[in-house]
């Protein structure tokens, strides 16, 4: 009961200091002084930029007076007006060994109500070793003729951003536990180092089985038959890649099979009927591999994550817990975030691995969702396709874009 009661406490307060500024008189300048951890030591740094979002009012500031403070910090001093802010730095880099890159860093919903200082951790914006990324994701489905929500034809398009050949075998697609649309505190904490995932898929293979050459995609798919022969509005989907296939424990909610199209290993999903992806777009989705030395069943049965965390509703604060598989970080080649444009609260990835979010729809229950998707933006080199992946979705898709039926083989 006490317990309960610094709970009910500590929620009161949070409401009471969540006042917008708009209703707060003379709101005050503070004087902040922002840290900017670097990735690596370097030796300059150039083009350094802070924009500040001031989250109540929708106003965007920048400042570019940011300055190498020594080998490891660079750092930004600036007035901000009482509020709530996001911040993003950027920055070219070169390091110890006259390498340069682009870094970016950022502090989402900061609370500025005194003179302070914030540190940021900074990361590189596109990885050396670069690999497969998500650049797709259809997940709103379509409707019928009828207005009817259609499921169906749900997909991912896997691209390899690479310049040399990669091979999809064994490569995992993982739905995270966790909805970005929904914050919640959550005991352990793992995000800095883990992935909360609740459904895991496998591309079969031996290693050398799938190879996908630069700038390539395969499609994956939830059932690979030709859609339109029960939703006009739909897209044939019959000469996928892989698609998932899940045995249902319901008799009246069944699978389809098409034996021709290879099926994913399911390693595990939380439903027992069958997946379908959040049709809203409020999970992420991830890319990753176990090590070589760890097998599905092995990861099982060491990668349990128990949780509690607080629920605020209606009815009162509740205590409670759950449990899921955790996917660490180091494994994840890539991560989407997807959230409606104004329901996000939230990210449940690190940002290290995807600082912003995608979007078809301006809320989830926005009907307008259906047959659109996610697309990561991309240009042509030489006849190769180049996607863009600072680790930031907000900026490498493109949102709300009508599905590309070049996807379908058509």
């Amino acid at each position: 009961m006490n317990k309960l009661k610094h709970i009910l406490l500590f929620i009161a307060a949070a409401l009471v200091s969540c006042v917008p500024d708009t209703d707060m008189p003379n709101s005050a300048k503070q004087d902040i002084q922002i840290f900017v951890s670097l990735p690596e030591k370097v030796l300059s740094l150039a083009s350094g930029e802070l924009v500040v979002t001031d989250i109540n009012m929708m106003s965007v500031s920048t400042f570019n007076n940011a300055v190498l403070l020594d080998d490891s910090t660079a750092t930004i001093t600036l007035s901000l007006p009482t509020g709530y802010y996001n911040l993003r730095f950027s920055a070219s880099v070169t390091n110890k060994d006259n390498n340069t890159y682009d870094i970016r860093a950022y502090g989402n919903r900061q609370s500025i109500h005194s003179a302070q200082t914030i540190t940021v951790n900074a990361y590189a914006t596109e990885r050396a070793d670069k690999d497969f990324v998500i650049a797709e994701i259809f997940f709103a489905g379509t409707r019928t003729p009828q207005g009817k929500q259609y499921n169906g034809d749900k997909y991912f398009v896997i691209a390899n951003t690479s310049n040399t050949v990669r091979y999809a075998d064994g490569l995992i697609l993982m739905e995270s536990k966790f909805k970005n649309s929904k914050a919640f505190t959550v005991t352990p904490d793992i995000m800095a180092s883990d992935m909360a995932v609740d459904a895991l898929y496998q591309i079969p293979g031996n290693g050398t089985q799938y190879p996908i050459q630069p700038g390539g995609t395969l499609l994956i798919v939830d059932n690979a038959i030709d859609h339109r022969n029960a939703n006009s509005n739909s897209f044939d989907l019959s000469n996928a890649d892989f698609e998932w296939y899940d045995q249902s424990s319901s008799a009246t909610v069944t699978d389809v099979d098409n034996p021709d199209v290879p099926n994913l290993n399911k390693i595990y999903c939380y439903t027992l009927t069958i997946w379908i992806p959040n049709n809203q777009g409020n999970t992420s989705f991830a890319l990753g591999r176990l090590p070589d030395n760890l097998s599905p069943s092995e990861y099982l049965s060491r990668y349990r994550y128990d949780y509690t965390y607080i629920n605020v509703t209606q009815a009162g604060v509740f205590e409670q817990s759950g449990s899921c598989y955790r996917f660490p970080n180091s494994w994840i080649t890539d991560a989407v975030n997807l959230c409606p444009h104004s329901t996000h609260e939230w990210t449940v990835v690190h940002e290290s691995m995807d600082a912003g979010w995608a979007y078809v729809a301006e809320t989830g229950s926005d009907n307008n969702r259906y047959g659109y998707s996610v697309r990561r933006k991309h240009s042509v080199v030489n006849g190769i396709r180049t996607f863009q992946d600072t680790n930031n979705s907000t900026e490498d898709f493109l949102h709300k874009q009508v599905a590309d039926p070049t996807f379908f083989r058509q």
